[in-house]
This record gives C-alpha cells, sequence and structure tokens, in this order.
C-alpha cells in the first residue's frame, strides 16, 4: 500500500491511498464469501452460493460496495498511522470510484488532524497559591468552629430576645390572609440572625421574653424560597415559650480533654494544624496544578480546532449524563436539585472542555520545546502498570491497545503528565504564596484602613 500527505490548509491534509490489486481481490473474494452466509439461495447450502449466483440475486454492484467498504476501513487506518496523522474527526471522503477486479484502488480523504502548537515561552512563568502550612488565623478559626460544637444551650430569665439566642417558637402564618401547605409550626428552636426567615421576623422578635405573644407583618422580599409569595404581605401570630442562648466552653485544657482527649489546650491546637497543613497541602497540589496550567495556556500560539473542542464537550457531556444515570437522576431532576438550567449545564461543559483542550495543546507544547520524549520503554512501563491495575496480562493489554490505537492516547497522556511535573517544580516556575482574603476579612480590613484615615 503506498501513501502520499497534501497540506491544504493548518489542520488539514489531503491523504491519498493506493491499494495494491491483490488486496483489492481479497477484498472482493471475502465479499462474495460474507455475503453467501447471508443469502438463501435454493439447492444452495449456506455459503455455498457460486459467485454467479449471487451476482444474479445481489446484483454486482453490491458486493463490489461490501468489497469496497472493506478496503476503506483496512487501509485508512493502516495508511494513517504509516504517515504519522492523528486524525481529530472522522475523514472527509471525495467521490469514489467503483473498485476492479484484478486492478490497484486509489482513494483521496480529507483529514483533520491535531496541530503541534507553540508557546510563546517556558520561562519566566510565575502563579501565586495559598501557602502550603495554615496560618495561626486558620488554627484559631478551627479552634473556634470546634468551641461552637461544643456550645451548650441555657435558659435566659429577665431579658428579652436578642440576636444569636434560641427561641422556642409557635406561630400560625398565614400570605395574603390565606393560609398555606405547613402555616402552622408547633415549639420549633429557632436560631436568631441565621437568615432562616426573612429580617422582618426576626425583628419583630427582638426584645420579646418567655410566654409573650405577637403579630409579626411584613412584606416576602425577593429570595424568598417561594418565588410565589414574593412581594405578598405575610402575617404571624407568635408565642415565645422559651428563651436560651449559647454558651461557649472555656479555652482550656479541660475543654481540650472533652474534644479530644487531649492533656493540654496547646496539644489540642498542635493536633488541628497538623490536620489542616495535611488538608492544605492536598488541596495546594491540585491547586498549583491548575494555576501552572492555566499559566501556560495563556502562553500558547494559535487556536484550538472546534473537532477537537466538539469531541471532547460530546465526551464529557456523555460521561456527565451517564453519572447522573448511575445515581438514579435525570438532568431534569439534577437542574431542579441545583436550580441550573440544562442550557446552562451544557454551556458550562462545553467552555470546561474547550480550556482543557487548550491546557493540553499547551503542554505538548511545552513538552516538545523541552526536547523531551517519549520512549518505548516508558510506554511499556505505563501499560504494565495499567495492567497490574486490572490484573491483566501485560502483552495481551499491549495487543489490544495496538490494535484500537490506544497508544498514542498514552503517549499523550505520558506527556501531558511529564509537562505538568516540570511544571510544579520550583527550579523551573515562580511559585508565589498569598493568604486568600475571605470576604469577611476584605470588610474588616477596609474598617480598619478608614479609621486608620480618620485618625490621621
Amino acid at each position: 500500500m503506498n501513501t502520499t500527505v497534501e497540506q491544504t490548509n493548518d489542520h488539514t491534509v489531503r491523504l491519498t491511498v493506493t491499494v495494491p490489486a491483490a488486496d483489492v481481490d481479497a477484498a472482493i473474494d471475502r465479499a462474495y464469501r460474507e455475503l453467501a452466509k447471508k443469502v438463501k439461495v435454493p439447492g444452495f447450502r449456506p455459503g455455498k452460493a457460486p459467485k454467479s449466483v449471487i451476482d444474479t440475486h445481489l446484483g454486482r454492484e453490491a458486493v463490489l460496495a461490501e468489497a469496497q467498504e472493506r478496503v476503506l476501513d483496512e487501509s485508512y487506518p493502516k495508511a494513517v498511522e504509516a504517515e504519522g496523522l492523528k486524525p481529530i474527526a472522522s475523514p472527509e471522503v471525495d467521490e469514489l470510484e467503483e473498485l476492479i477486479e484484478g486492478a490497484e484502488y486509489v482513494y483521496t480523504v480529507d483529514v483533520e488532524i491535531k496541530p503541534e502548537l507553540t508557546i510563546t515561552s517556558h520561562e519566566g512563568i510565575s502563579v501565586t497559591v495559598p501557602p502550603a502550612e495554615s496560618s495561626d488565623r486558620e488554627v484559631e478559626a478551627q479552634l473556634e468552629h470546634t468551641r461552637e460544637r461544643f456550645a451548650s444551650l441555657e435558659p435566659v430569665e429577665g431579658r428579652g430576645l436578642e440576636d444569636g439566642d434560641f427561641a422556642l417558637l409557635s406561630f400560625t402564618g398565614t400570605v395574603n390572609g390565606e393560609e398555606y401547605e405547613g402555616n402552622v409550626v408547633e415549639k420549633y428552636l429557632y436560631e436568631m440572625g441565621k437568615g432562616l426567615m426573612p429580617t422582618d421576623f426576626d425583628r419583630g422578635l427582638l426584645g420579646l421574653e418567655a410566654g409573650a405573644e405577637t403579630r409579626i407583618e411584613f412584606e416576602i422580599p425577593e429570595g424568598s424560597s417561594n418565588e410565589d409569595f414574593v412581594g405578598k404581605m405575610a402575617e404571624f401570630e407568635v408565642t415565645v415559650h422559651e428563651i436560651k442562648e449559647k454558651v461557649l466552653p472555656e479555652f482550656d485544657d479541660e475543654f481540650a480533654g472533652n474534644v479530644g482527649g487531649f492533656e493540654t489546650l496547646e496539644e489540642l491546637r498542635a493536633d488541628i494544624k497538623t490536620k489542616l497543613d495535611e488538608a492544605k497541602a492536598t488541596g495546594r497540589a491540585r491547586i498549583l496544578e491548575r494555576a501552572v496550567r492555566t499559566a501556560l495556556a495563556e502562553r500558547l500560539e494559535g487556536e484550538a480546532p472546534a473537532a477537537m473542542k466538539d469531541s471532547r464537550r460530546n465526551s464529557m457531556l456523555s460521561d456527565f449524563l451517564e453519572g447522573l444515570h448511575s445515581r438514579g437522576m435525570s438532568i431534569e431532576q439534577y437542574s431542579q436539585a441545583t436550580g441550573h438550567d440544562p442550557e446552562k449545564i451544557s454551556k458550562d461543559i462545553e467552555e470546561q472542555a474547550a480550556t482543557m483542550v487548550r491546557e493540553e495543546l499547551a503542554l505538548e507544547a511545552l513538552f516538545r520545546s523541552l526536547g523531551m520524549e517519549v520512549t518505548e520503554d516508558d510506554i511499556t512501563e505505563e501499560i504494565a502498570r495499567f495492567a497490574e491495575a486490572a490484573e491483566t496480562d501485560v502483552d495481551e493489554l499491549r495487543a489490544r491497545w495496538d490494535e484500537s490505537r490506544a497508544i498514542e492516547v498514552l503517549t499523550e497522556g505520558i506527556m501531558h503528565r511529564r509537562a505538568v511535573e516540570w511544571l510544579m517544580n520550583p527550579e523551573n516556575v515562580q511559585i508565589n504564596e498569598e493568604e486568600p482574603v475571605a470576604e469577611g476579612d476584605e470588610a474588616q480590613d477596609a474598617e480598619a484602613a478608614d479609621e486608620s484615615a480618620s485618625e490621621e
């Protein structure tokens, strides 16, 4: 078999394949044998009807069409492999000539191939990630969270409800004077200031003492759990049965012993820091990889072909839907549970697919620019690793992957991994550490700055 390739544009080549006459004749013979098994001809056992009879029953054209399909199916993958092409979509086939027995067969296809793009440079890459270790503020925040978990509720006497208190309430509600499902609640322990109800509801309770009764009225605001109620008037007849306040335990050695059997508070604090550091180390690795991939992709020259992005999007969407199906959930149910309509879900997946394709092309460009190579030993080692995990024979797995051209995918995976490893090495990329600032912290910092300015 002979092949020639002509570049037609950045991502497409014209591949011409010449199939030897011997292969054409072999394909025609196989087509006759296969069709003979499928056709019932009176007087002949299945598969034993001669060619002339098959021609009479099916027509010579049908036989040649079957043989032609075989020729294409068998020769195209070999031609692609021989030319080292990496197709990213099904080929566009020119008008095909009919097979002629005893003659070579020539056909031409346009093949969209994976481009080998370049990056502007692999030097001077800089990323910013959270520190590898937890800060004192994070440790104290976790300690405070633990303290909250061990808080107790104590009855309150001699004062009214305050923000942060717990009130044992009974109430009956109406919307525009009409009852609604679940409008009667008996002795519910309600936490003030947590946004469980609109702020007007909490405001109507402030200052009430145990045993008090009141009527609270307000217009239901935007963001209500029931959109049909927004803008309507709500009325609640409320009884306060009991008031309790949250009492936090003291930060001392006794608290440390109750929490986890520690002898001292410092031991508890050290244990919290160790666990936070372990969690941050794991999370930081993911954040660092995300950051370096993004930074590298910004240096990629050229655009990823639409066929690659479409293929990845379809694959990701299929995996997503299969995941939902395995959990017994439809896309409609998922949409209702998350509040994301199917169109947005599809759009998000499309954007993720485009990002992933661009990053992978950038990783391959980096791999090439660094002069890295994937050796046969690398492939053998990788197959052995997969074979061990799947508890299968290495040679058998290699044969299957060779036949399905999975080695190409395996090779790309090795390229991606090696490139990421290079990027995550501090000797190659400047890795800056900066503690992320939470929204509350930003507000506090701004308030502190205002106070400082006023003092000046």
